[in-house]
């Protein structure tokens, strides 16, 4: 899969911000199953709708929503034992950045069909993101480097909420 070098280190100072994804999708773009992330946008986002406001982000993995039917069969298996990257209570854990290549923004599902092998969500996701408050949705194409060393964060309260991007709070330079 395009997108992912195993080996590959976040080499320069990583960004103040996070970009919120299902824990097994971060899992999918880090093992190099998936190099695509398509987005709406979260409820209480301005606008109802997602903005490309990053360039490169930390990926923060959330646990809500997620499920064995949200994915094509054969990416099941990234759910297995999921909660084991639950961080501790009160913190949040950053152990891959993303860069993004391109971006746009996608206004027919047969233009997402060509990226069907590119990502692990079931067709029925897809075409619920693609459908939700009008017809499209944001492509965005990615690399994903591990970062040297995990970091870790207290929660904030401002992370939580249905949105995509957090600005990280006192996040020092990696």
């Amino acid at each position: 899969m395009r997108g992912r070098d195993p080996d590959a280190t976040w080499s320069a100072a990583a960004p103040r911000v996070a970009f919120k994804e299902w824990a097994v999708i971060c899992r999918a773009l880090a093992a190099g199953r998936q190099d695509v992330i398509l987005r709406k946008g979260g409820i209480v986002e301005s606008d109802g709708g997602f903005r490309v406001e990053h360039d490169s982000f930390l990926l923060l993995p959330t646990f809500l929503h997620q499920s064995a039917e949200s994915l094509v069969p054969e990416a099941r298996d990234l759910l297995a034992d999921i909660d084991a990257d639950r961080p501790p209570s009160g913190t949040i854990v950053f152990r891959h950045a993303a860069r993004v290549r391109e971006s746009r923004r996608v206004e027919s599902l047969r233009q997402l069909a060509g990226y069907r092998d590119r990502h692990v969500w079931s067709d029925a996701v897809v075409e619920e993101r693609f459908h939700r408050w009008g017809d499209g949705v944001h492509l965005l194409v990615v690399d994903v480097a591990r970062l040297r060393d995990p970091l870790t964060l207290p929660w904030h309260e401002s992370y939580g909420g249905c949105r995509s991007w957090a600005d990280l709070v006192d996040a020092p330079s990696i």
